[in-house]
């Protein structure tokens, strides 16, 4: 003979409890056991930090593939002017602070040799902003190097 029973379930934001009942609201027992209960649910975690990290790799992929075709697009002429330019572009971070004169070792140019240093850069141009200023601005032709660098920027 089937027996009718009720399943009464309490749904929360971070529990769910649960009870079986007969048609005279007793509580049944299975194998000895009553049959009602809780189950509490850990915190939930957004997807917020995932998503972040996702975003941020992206992005840095993104940039990553732009510097590249850019690279393909105007390193031919790049090289003709310095062949080492983008070797040494790409080492830059390695530079050690204490590489200086005042320490009495050789100061390494990270972004331009020879006739053209990073002194005479930096004392052109401060900022790279002075020298997208001054490629929107000033009618004369500059290095592929300064262009490179403001379109890298």
């Amino acid at each position: 003979m089937e027996k009718k029973y009720f399943i009464g379930l309490d749904v929360g934001s971070n529990t769910v409890g649960w009870s079986v009942i007969d048609e005279n609201y007793n509580l049944l027992k299975y194998k000895g056991q009553h049959m009602w209960g809780t189950r509490v649910i850990d915190d939930v975690k957004t997807a917020t930090a995932r998503r972040a990290s996702r975003s941020a790799r992206r992005h840095y992929e993104r940039r990553r593939e732009r510097i590249t075709i850019l690279q393909e697009l105007i390193g031919d002429s790049v090289k003709e002017v310095d062949k080492n330019f983008f070797s040494r572009l790409n080492s830059s971070f390695l530079k050690n602070e204490s590489d200086d004169a005042e320490f009495g070792k050789k100061n390494l140019y990270v972004l331009f040799d020879g006739k053209y240093t990073d002194k005479d850069y930096f004392a052109e141009y401060p900022t790279i902003y002075h020298l997208r200023k001054a490629l929107i601005f000033e009618d004369r032709k500059f290095d592929i190097r300064q262009i490179y660098l403001a379109l890298h920027h």
